[in-house]
């Protein structure tokens, strides 16, 4: 599973590059991309959930918290929700999100999605989205790389923003393999498929 996602990831990279500096649609590429990624994430998550698995088994369980350090801990995570999102993690959260409209690689959703995934670059304030998007991939070729930078982001609102493009465009091309991509990727960032559900239809809800 490894071998064959790094072989997608590559192969797509290259192919991006290529489409990219003649002016061609780039959701092909980038849809390779993400099944190699897709590959490579399911494989890591594989081998964290049997080390999880082995320290359960030869640990014993911890003492509860008390009230005082439970609210000590709830006031660094709201400080941290507010922490600045930094260049690099917008070049990772800007791939991300391309890889995503990647899965659109029909003629008939991959205009729509370009369209949603472009926001992106308005969102993070990077400028050119197609040239910003060329600059960032190459350093992302690693998908652990790029998904351990999504994932220091703190800022809730980016983090929100993140899930519903992600969402959107998961959306638009039905791939399964590509909901569950989302929903491991959701719950590291501590959303659970039913609060993804109901940040969805929260903001369905607000834009109505």
């Amino acid at each position: 599973m490894k071998t064959a996602g790094w072989i997608f990831v590559v192969i797509g990279v290259l192919a991006f590059l290529g489409a990219a500096s003649k002016g061609d649609n780039v959701f092909g590429p980038l849809f390779w991309i993400g099944i190699g990624m897709v590959l490579l994430y399911l494989k890591r998550e594989r081998e964290e959930n049997n080390k999880e698995k082995m320290i359960a088994e030869t640990t014993t369980p911890k003492k509860t918290e008390t009230l005082k350090v439970k609210e000590k801990k709830s006031e660094l995570i709201d400080e941290e929700q507010n922490t600045p999102v930094t260049f690099e993690q917008k070049e990772a959260a800007l791939c991300l999100i391309a890889f995503f409209a990647g899965y659109n690689d029909d003629i008939m959703t991959n205009d729509a999605a370009y369209k949603i995934s472009s926001q992106s670059a308005i969102y993070f304030e990077m400028g050119n989205y197609k040239e910003a998007l060329t600059t960032a991939l190459p350093k992302y070729q690693d998908a652990d790389k790029l998904i351990d930078t999504v994932l220091t982001i703190k800022d809730k609102d980016s983090k929100e923003f993140i899930l519903l493009t992600c969402y959107d465009l998961t959306k638009m091309s039905g791939k399964s393999e590509a909901y569950e991509f989302l929903y491991n990727i959701a719950n590291e960032m501590g959303y659970n498929r039913d609060e993804l559900k109901d940040l969805v239809d929260q903001f369905i809800r607000v834009t109505i």
